[in-house]
């Protein structure tokens, strides 16, 4: 089980502790909806969220759509929210702890598969080759998630890469990374003008109270060195470097 608590990243952050914030994600549940209606979701499919976190997403989906939905974590933390979340709402949705390079489940298995605002983080390759052997013959693969811009100077990368251990695409590698895997009709959506406005958002919705808390979780956590941290991967995703997309693909059905 990962260690979340072993270096200051607003990522281990998240993962530890209860910060306030439900939508990790740029444009909220708003982008999940796009994501799942670029991924035909519709009440017969069977969808699995990987990554899941706190089930926000999850949820969302099936009250919307009235889809069936597995959702996988690696941190029992967050499946446990995840599991409260869906009780609370009277949802019947299955939440696993689970590793997203080796998910638990047979080949063929959902009709969707996402992943929201995660694979930048985990080993990209390994990680769409799961999702798209769970996935069955016609299905469509949907994540979104950060993307560098074309221009972005290699020592931003390299210090993202360092404090949150996020290693993004541009759009066009996203959409390669998807092509070059086999899906077909690979489609990629520029969400960008959403980093700051989300970042933005989480202020105004925590209020001075809110964002005070969090920086003593911080400061308690990691001392003066993790706040300087925190405030480094800010101005980072704050960047005009820092993009955003949807990205989608189809599995192909097979002669």
């Amino acid at each position: 089980m990962p260690n979340y608590d072993s270096q200051p990243s607003l990522e281990n952050l998240i993962e530890s502790e209860n910060i306030g914030i439900e939508s990790l994600h740029p444009g909220g549940l708003e982008t999940t909806k796009e994501l799942a209606n670029l991924c035909k979701v519709t009440e017969n499919s069977l969808l699995l969220d990987v990554a899941s976190g706190t089930g926000e997403g999850t949820c969302f989906l099936v009250e919307e759509f009235k889809c069936h939905a597995v959702g996988i974590d690696i941190s029992q933390v967050m499946v446990k929210k995840a599991k409260e979340k869906a009780q609370k709402k009277n949802l019947n949705i299955d939440f696993k702890i689970g590793d997203a390079h080796h998910l638990p489940f047979e080949d063929n298995s959902f009709d969707v598969v996402i992943a929201e605002c995660v694979i930048c983080a985990l080993n990209k390759e390994m990680v769409i080759a799961e999702m798209i052997r769970v996935l069955t013959p016609g299905g469509f693969i949907g994540i979104h998630d950060i993307c560098w811009k074309e221009d972005t100077p290699n020592d931003l990368k390299v210090r993202l890469k360092a404090i949150e251990n996020e290693s993004p695409e541009t759009l066009v590698g996203w959409k390669k990374l998807f092509s070059d895997n086999g899906l077909e009709n690979c489609s990629v959506t520029d969400k960008s003008h959403l980093m700051s406005v989300w970042m933005e958002s989480n202020k105004k919705n925590l209020g001075f109270t809110g964002q005070l808390r969090i920086g003593m979780k911080v400061f308690q956590k990691w001392g003066i060195k993790g706040v300087k941290t925190i405030l480094e991967s800010e101005r980072i995703f704050k960047s005009p470097y820092t993009g955003y997309g949807i990205i989608v693909g189809r599995k192909p059905i097979k002669d």
